[in-house]
């Protein structure tokens, strides 16, 4: 499970640090994500956000993960706090995060991931809202 959790910490700094190369070592080839407004992007597209100088990472933290292991998969469960821009504007936040894990041979892989939010209180309007 150590090993998962450190595949997470290396996911979360490689978004930190804007490192396109080391996020595509870490997301499987067959990769799906979805971001925190529904839009689904594969590995490449994944990575690509940060080549494109859209997005900036200025924070990044994995806060109570909670591991699920079903043989070569484990789901992840945890709350990412983010400081971020993205196009200019501040999307900071916190966002559920759902990580589906697998083993490819000896290496585990992110194979699926989910961000929902940003989280808000009961009853308070998302900052997106119309």
């Amino acid at each position: 499970m150590d090993t998962v959790l450190d595949l997470v910490q290396q996911w979360a700094a490689a978004e930190l640090a804007g490192d396109a190369d080391a996020l595509t070592e870490l997301l499987d080839e067959n990769f799906a994500g979805i971001g925190p407004v529904g839009f689904v992007l594969n590995r490449e597209q994944w990575a690509g956000r940060h080549r494109d100088g859209n997005l900036t990472n200025h924070a990044i933290e994995i806060i109570d993960p909670q591991l699920t292991h079903y043989g070569d998969t484990v789901i992840v469960r945890a709350v990412m706090d983010q400081k971020t821009t993205a196009r200019g504007r501040d999307t900071s936040g916190s966002f559920r995060i759902g990580v589906v894990a697998v083993r490819r041979g000896e290496q585990w892989v992110i194979a699926h991931l989910q961000l929902s939010g940003p989280m808000i209180t009961p009853g308070e309007v998302p900052p997106f809202a119309r």
